[in-house]
């Protein structure tokens, strides 16, 4: 009878420790992102310059990248979820070698965000679209004493001149085979930059910046558009979590919460406006290629 009310009491002391102490906190966790092309550093300034950057709502620079914007959803996204998390930046030297970390584990995001072909692998968990089908529309950039490029405004114009891309920039170079360009094909954007101002390639297609003239600068170099003209690749871009990373199922419905929230609340689209990538200025220009792609 005595052991009886020994295990009693203890049963009752752990309810009642469990129901009335207060709440225990958790550790952070540490979240490991992918990302190529020189972005590595550029992450880790805002985050150095703006330490509460995942915390904020609807702070955004004109500064940013597209690619560093992307980050800040995806931070902002898991901590409207409700999770807690760190974040280890690492860089590797193209998109390629970063979508293979990602599905080994390695890292357990990766930005830029990849397309939905690609998120769609069985092991990853894709969230809903961050970039719609349509959204994501780019530039033909070149030199400004390139007068001869700059006057096109045709697809049959265009197809006398030579591009630079990635072949595994898969809709980039998807939509230059399709527009049947003469395409040549290195690693890394720097590289193309290199190979235009060299007069090695009339043109790289490159995102619109939030600069007033949409002019970019690669290496120091300044490029412009071809005004009037633009590509709009087809597909979705999502976030994607390998499902070997650790947490990945806590990260994933925190994400999917975080952006239906960022989403309704406009933030979504006011990003990637402030950051030039959805850009009124370019609105109406003529799109000559590839709305009609699935």
């Amino acid at each position: 009878m005595r052991k009886a009310l020994l295990i009693a009491a203890s049963l009752f002391y752990a309810f009642f420790a469990a129901t009335f102490a207060g709440p225990v906190a958790a550790e952070p966790v540490n979240v490991n992102i992918g990302v190529s092309d020189n972005l590595g550093p550029r992450i880790s300034r805002i985050m150095e310059e703006h330490p509460d950057v995942c915390e904020q709502d609807d702070f955004f620079s004109d500064q940013w990248l597209r690619t560093s914007l992307e980050f800040v959803l995806v931070c902002r996204a898991i901590r409207l979820g409700g999770l807690e998390a760190t974040y280890t930046i690492y860089s590797f030297p193209n998109s390629a070698r970063t979508r293979g970390e990602l599905l080994a584990g390695r890292v357990a995001i990766m930005v830029d965000l990849p397309w939905n072909d690609f998120a769609q692998h069985e092991d990853l968990y894709q969230s809903d679209a961050v970039l719609r089908v349509g959204d994501f529309v780019k530039g033909i950039y070149t030199r400004p004493d390139h007068t001869e490029l700059l006057k096109v405004r045709t697809l049959e114009e265009l197809r006398k001149f030579t591009a630079v891309s990635s072949d595994t920039w898969v809709y980039d170079w998807a939509a230059l085979q399709r527009m049947n360009i003469t395409t040549s094909t290195v690693s890394r954007y720097e590289l193309m930059g290199r190979m235009v101002e060299k007069g090695r390639a009339d043109f790289l297609v490159g995102e619109f910046p939030g600069a007033s003239d949409l002019s970019q600068y690669i290496n120091g170099f300044r490029f412009v558009p071809v005004p009037g003209i633009k590509i709009a690749l087809p597909g979705s871009r999502h976030v994607a979590i390998s499902k070997r990373a650790p947490h990945a199922k806590q990260i994933f419905d925190a994400v999917q919460i975080g952006l239906k929230i960022l989403r309704d609340r406009g933030l979504i689209k006011k990003g990637y406006q402030t950051v030039g990538f959805l850009n009124p200025l370019i609105e109406t220009w003529k799109v000559l290629c590839c709305e009609d792609v699935s």
